[in-house]
């Protein structure tokens, strides 16, 4: 029974991805997904991935993505806060329903480290202090539209940055691999 209803959502997705694609000078994509980060020293990070975009004759694309951290698990997690917001372009290399894109987006990180704080004279608690700093991401990925107003999107990233407070600094370098679905109007 298991096997049949696997077999039967995977019909009725690949169904739905077969309607008419209707190609405009301009579309809004809006999305939301789940991303899974890998830091070094095998921690790994989970986030919430939203975005907001503008594509321009299916071709180029102004986006606003952000990411809400949940959390990270592993050997050494090292951030209690790496909330981040970027914003860039990206090329689409189809104008049909599958389209593969590549893109960079700068931004910044509200991150707070887990590991070095400083000690609080008066209290006598470690504090770990809360920061905005720069970062840079390079994308790429599929987009695949599905009927007149869904889309459905893969993506891998490439974090780069420094979380600076008033201990050591600390990488927020970041494999990320991202899924989720949404609209275009």
């Amino acid at each position: 029974m298991k096997k049949f209803l696997v077999i039967s959502l995977v019909f009725i997705s690949f169904n739905s991805f077969s309607q008419e694609f209707e190609t405009k000078d301009w579309r809004i994509n809006t999305a939301l997904g789940f991303s899974i980060g890998y830091l070094t020293e095998q921690t790994r990070s989970t986030n919430i991935h939203g975005f907001l975009g503008v594509l321009f004759k299916d071709k180029i694309e102004l986006r606003g993505d952000s990411f809400y951290f949940l959390g990270n698990q592993g050997h050494r997690p090292r951030f209690s806060k790496n909330h981040q917001i970027m914003a860039g372009a990206f090329y689409h290399f189809l104008d049909k329903k599958f389209q593969p894109y590549i893109g960079i987006q700068p931004g910044i990180a509200i991150s707070q480290s887990s590991e070095f704080g400083t000690l609080n004279t008066s209290t006598g608690n470690i504090e770990y202090q809360t920061t905005v700093n720069p970062i840079f991401s390079t994308a790429g990925g599929f987009t695949l539209y599905a009927q007149k107003w869904f889309l459905m999107f893969v993506e891998v990233r490439q974090n780069f940055g420094k979380h600076k407070s008033n201990t050591y600094p600390v990488f927020l370098d970041e494999f990320r691999f991202s899924f989720g679905f949404g609209f275009t109007l």
